[in-house]
């Protein structure tokens, strides 16, 4: 039978069963703490419950890595969007344990995310966190992460990728850069301007895989049906490209890495950021691609010359990717 008792500040649940090792958690208002009394006593009526004084050293940040390693140990890359998104989700609840986690607490972590990242990007975010703890195999009395999941879904606070129209006018580019300064996003957005390179292959970008001769850039590109989803493809060296390149190359002087930032996510949080700090509204670094593949084509680069630099596989992906400005072709005809 469970008992609740005030101590303090804090409501202690003790829960004594025969043939049950005793069981005991503190909170801090007496819903919480009577919800879970219901929930231990009805999973040790349904034979339901488990015990997990032996495993309560399995810690979040240990999970992630576990999975991580899954992947390593056939010499399989981890893409670094999503090798980002782990990296941030061990980071934010390392040290804590999955026979801990809450629900509210994975509620915070994605409040948290949504401030600095998309609806879609979030929801990837989420799936990783879910793939991590199904890696894992360790049996959970509640799975927080997936009624977190359920939750965020039914209210429309994560989505699935949306066709976004979103351009970047002149004006919010010049505010950008100066509130950047010489800050190295401040190369980030040049470069992603100017070549449409997705978040993750401008930070794995070095100027060793610059051929500034033969007027060519080498970046690993997924591609389902390569080994390891990778292939290293080549992509044209355009003279914007170049030039933004060269400035940065300014910046980090003999280093090979351009970004030396751990994770690409920094540059995505750092843009955030900017656009936070000056009222920007509805504006993402990847919003950056859709914008340099629309300049791209009003420039009158054919279909072709533009996947062969975005490297998308088809068309129907690249449409969604344009956004030509309708004033612009009243004026042109």
């Amino acid at each position: 039978m469970a008992t609740i008792r005030k101590r303090g500040g804090y409501y202690q649940v003790q829960i004594r069963r025969k043939d049950y090792p005793d069981q005991s958690k503190s909170f801090t208002s007496k819903a919480p703490a009577a919800a879970w009394a219901r929930r231990i006593e009805t999973s040790m009526d349904d034979g339901s419950w488990i015990d997990t004084r032996e495993t309560q050293s399995v810690l979040i940040n240990g999970i992630v890595d576990a999975l991580i390693l899954s992947y390593e140990r056939f010499n399989i890359p981890v893409a670094a969007p999503k090798l980002s998104a782990l990296t941030q989700i061990a980071d934010y609840f390392k040290g804590v344990s999955i026979h801990d986690l809450t629900v509210e607490d994975v509620l915070l972590f994605a409040a948290e995310r949504r401030s600095k990242v998309s609806a879609s990007t979030l929801q990837k975010q989420m799936y990783y966190f879910r793939q991590a703890v199904k890696n894992s195999r360790i049996r959970v009395q509640e799975d927080a992460v997936q009624i977190a999941i359920d939750e965020l879904i039914k209210k429309k606070i994560i989505l699935s990728s949306v066709w976004r129209d979103r351009r970047l006018s002149d004006n919010e580019y010049k505010l950008i850069i100066r509130e950047a300064k010489n800050h190295w996003v401040r190369h980030a957005i040049d470069i992603a301007l100017e070549s449409g390179m997705r978040q993750g292959e401008i930070h794995a970008l070095k100027l060793s895989d610059v051929d500034f001769d033969a007027g060519v850039i080498r970046v690993l590109r997924k591609d389902p049906k390569a080994e390891g989803g990778k292939r290293l493809c080549k992509i044209p060296l355009l003279k914007g490209v170049r030039e933004a390149i060269l400035r940065a190359q300014n910046v980090v002087g003999n280093s090979d890495t351009l970004f030396t930032v751990k994770h690409s996510g920094s540059i995505s949080d750092k843009f955030a950021r900017l656009t936070l700090n000056l009222g920007i509204n509805d504006l993402t670094f990847h919003d950056l691609r859709h914008e340099a593949i629309s300049r791209m084509f009003e420039r009158g680069m054919t279909v072709e010359e533009v996947r062969t630099v975005s490297g998308h596989t088809s068309l129907d992906q690249l449409s969604r990717y344009v956004n030509l400005k309708p004033e612009d072709i009243a004026a042109k005809y």
